[in-house]
């Protein structure tokens, strides 16, 4: 088994820390979606994560677009969590993504310079709001699902591995399709294009859910997410053929219908400040946005 070492040792991100590193996780609920090993693990390429313990709290190392270091929130349950947090910041620029609740666990935040990032707030949506589309505000999602349905033979499958080759080619449609259409945001779809090959490829290993819709014997869209409490949901991969109306607004209600049926509500993320994809979060009405924080040196 590899461990995790104790700062200012560091180890990179490998599969075999899952279960050491969901001892940290699990100390406590969190409610945002960026933490969970799974998260972690299919962005590592992209981040460069590393580990290292400090205290009694896990804390994942990782390069931000900017090239500079940064601390995630530091993982786990402590009485020491400002002496930590100091620590974090004499390496790093900033620890980043926190929620509110470990805000909270600081003895001394005026010590601290702590931001809100809208940015990186989470949607929280109701599942019912979602799996129903009840009432005029979902009218033009209906509109699509309705279209879909009336033009396509089509079935929603449990995702198992005879369905993992075609969704990594559906992967590459749906990132060619994108650079050329946000031509300016290519290297990012280049990183999410890695991210969902690698969730894919591992989904059985990190405890993944998986979903995809069939249509005239081709899969058209398909989902992958995992539970984040007992009553919460969170989706981490969407993808859909961007050339088929309905395709992704089907796989988002047939994907919580059948995989989270217990769950209340579903986290799908954040919008990392694209005008784009912050109009269509909002569009589907989330009951709330976890607010995630940055804290600095003061």
């Amino acid at each position: 088994m590899v461990s995790i070492p104790y700062y200012p040792d560091f180890v990179p991100l490998k599969i075999e820390h899952k279960n050491d590193f969901e001892k940290y996780y699990f100390a406590r609920p969190i409610f945002i979606s960026d933490h969970t090993f799974a998260n972690y693990y299919i962005w590592k390429n992209i981040d460069k994560t590393q580990l290292t313990i400090i205290g009694d709290f896990l804390c994942p190392l990782v390069v931000g677009p900017d090239k500079n270091e940064y601390f995630m929130m530091p993982l786990g349950i402590g009485e020491n969590s400002d002496e930590v947090l100091n620590i974090c910041l004499s390496h790093s620029k900033a620890v980043i993504r926190a929620d509110e609740q470990f805000i909270s666990f600081l003895k001394e935040p005026e010590n601290f310079v702590i931001k809100e990032d809208r940015d990186q707030f989470d949607y929280l949506y109701s599942s019912r709001d979602l799996i129903e589309l009840k009432g005029r505000k979902y009218d033009a999602k209906r509109n699509h699902i309705n279209y879909f349905v009336k033009n396509n033979d089509f079935k929603y499958e449990k995702m198992d591995k005879s369905h993992i080759d075609e969704c990594l080619k559906l992967n590459e449609i749906w990132c060619k399709t994108k650079k050329t259409t946000i031509t300016d945001e290519y290297p990012l779809i280049e990183c999410e294009a890695n991210a969902v090959e690698i969730a894919l490829k591992n989904k059985d290993i990190l405890g993944l859910k998986g979903g995809v819709i069939i249509s005239n014997s081709k899969i058209v869209g398909f989902s992958l997410g995992e539970k984040l409490t007992s009553n919460t949901a969170v989706v981490h991969i969407e993808k859909s053929d961007p050339l088929i109306r309905g395709a992704a607004q089907i796989i988002n209600r047939e994907f919580l219908k059948n995989s989270f049926p217990d769950c209340e509500y579903v986290n799908r993320e954040q919008d990392m400040g694209h005008l784009g994809l912050r109009k269509a979060k909002m569009s589907y009405h989330p009951a709330k946005l976890i607010r995630k924080y940055n804290i600095f040196k003061k």
